[in-house]
């Protein structure tokens, strides 16, 4: 008798969907201009410390 309510759990619990996958696309593009602005940064005090030379 246990082993049907573990069937019965088990079946229970496949029949739940899925919860659905969000888009990431607004955390892509935050991701990249975050990199460009560090990049920059990083280009901006280089040059500035090579032009001090």
């Amino acid at each position: 008798m246990r082993d049907d309510r573990t069937a019965e759990n088990s079946h229970d619990s496949s029949s739940v969907s899925a919860p659905k996958e969000e888009s990431l696309k607004g955390t892509f593009v935050s991701v990249l201009l975050l990199g460009a602005f560090l990049l920059l940064t990083w280009l901006g005090i280089f040059i500035l410390f090579i032009s001090r030379d």
